[in-house]
């Protein structure tokens, strides 16, 4: 799903009618990483690697207080990017409008973290990435939610001193917290809020037609990149310089954006052109496939359900012909919703059965803007305004 989304966000964000005026590749945060970017704005940055249970190597990226106040931030808060994404997320739109920053400027003591498999967490204690690809990349987003997120907020919390955090996840960073609640249910009390951005669990009303023609061929997809020996998305360095490249040229564009929007959902009026070339930077990062295949499956299945190995493989992991179903009940932190009208990927009518099941939900905010698609969470022109507000508002509370 995301390999298809890849390619055509890349090819797609070539035109769009850019000002004339206007170069997207002058913007300064191009061509740098996370740490780069961070302190090229004025704010401190330190990186932080974390072991897990079965031994990846995670770098985590913080950002420890604001730019006009020295002292570390007494409220600690994990932000967890979607997938074929990474920390840069949170601050590739500046000062202004990234919530890394935000939230450090507001006293929070801010981490970044950047799941297996990614640019900054390829590294193991007993694997290599390259000659032991296909045992590396045996994760899917489970393995995020029950390996990684466990190891980092015991890290996070050792190096506070609070006993517990604030968690912020987009997308498939909200898919990592449901599978922490719910199979490692003693790790909600180590939580002070989880704010969840277009959550995605079920994804049985899927309207986007190009993910359900995706999932209703996904083992033949799957087949045939276990044949070549494909474990993660390929190329994809080759594709940020290309979109970059591409992308700074106000050439031959329209066509392309339809093609985004026809993932992600069609906002027009809130999708920022000059900072294109600064989001193919860093995006897509390295990903490993299983997580999408495990994703096709929920389109294709329903539910929200561990990996399906079919039945043979599934009785012999889970003792069972069938994948067992996270059981939402068991979450009992906080928990906040924030959704969009237009997201062609998260639809409300799964967020509503989601909500329907979270024993201690307080906050349920349909974004107001009717365009508000799944990209705009983190990069809407007027996010601060729509959503961050919001969103802060209701964090302070905790």
């Amino acid at each position: 799903m995301t390999l298809l989304v890849t390619v055509f966000a890349t090819l797609l964000l070539t035109h769009h009618g850019f000002s004339s005026s206007v170069n997207p590749l002058d913007d300064p945060d191009v061509g740098l990483d996370t740490i780069q970017m961070i302190e090229s704005h004025g704010y401190p940055c330190e990186s932080h690697n974390i072991v897990t249970e079965d031994g990846y190597i995670l770098t985590y990226h913080r950002i420890p207080h604001g730019i006009d106040n020295p002292v570390v931030g007494t409220k600690p808060v994990l932000l967890m990017h979607g997938a074929s994404c990474s920390s840069a997320d949170f601050v590739n739109m500046g000062p202004e409008r990234s919530l890394g920053y935000i939230l450090a400027d507001k006293g929070y003591d801010v981490w970044i973290g950047n799941a297996r498999g990614t640019a900054w967490s390829r590294n193991h204690t007993t694997l290599d990435v390259v000659t032991d690809a296909a045992e590396f990349f045996d994760f899917s987003w489970h393995e995020v939610g029950y390996y990684d997120l466990p190891a980092a907020i015991d890290y996070i919390l050792d190096v506070n001193g609070d006993d517990s955090l604030h968690y912020v996840g987009h997308s498939y960073g909200t898919t990592n917290f449901l599978v922490l609640a719910t199979t490692r249910p003693e790790y909600n009390s180590k939580i002070k809020l989880a704010s969840l951005l277009a959550p995605v669990s079920r994804m049985e009303h899927q309207k986007n037609q190009l993910l359900v023609i995706v999932a209703k061929y996904i083992d033949r997809i799957a087949a045939l990149a276990d044949k070549y020996h494909l474990y993660e998305i390929p190329l994809v360095d080759q594709i940020r310089e290309i979109g970059v490249s591409l992308c700074s040229q106000p050439a031959y564009f329209s066509v392309c954006e339809k093609i985004l929007f026809t993932i992600v959902g069609e906002d027009e009026p809130e999708f920022d052109l000059n900072k294109i070339a600064v989001l193919l930077t860093n995006t897509p990062s390295n990903t490993g496939l299983k997580q999408f295949y495990h994703s096709a499956q929920e389109v294709k299945n329903g539910g929200f359900s561990q990996y399906d190995y079919g039945a043979a493989k599934n009785l012999e992991i889970y003792s069972s012909e069938t994948p067992p179903s996270y059981d939402i009940s068991k979450i009992s932190s906080p928990v906040a919703l924030y959704y969009g009208k237009n997201d062609a990927v998260v639809n409300p009518e799964d967020v509503a059965e989601l909500l329907s099941e979270l024993p201690n939900a307080v906050n349920d905010y349909l974004v107001s803007f009717e365009l508000f698609n799944h990209f705009d969470f983190l990069f809407a022109i007027d996010v601060v305004e729509l959503l961050y507000t919001e969103l802060i508002s209701v964090m302070d509370k905790y």
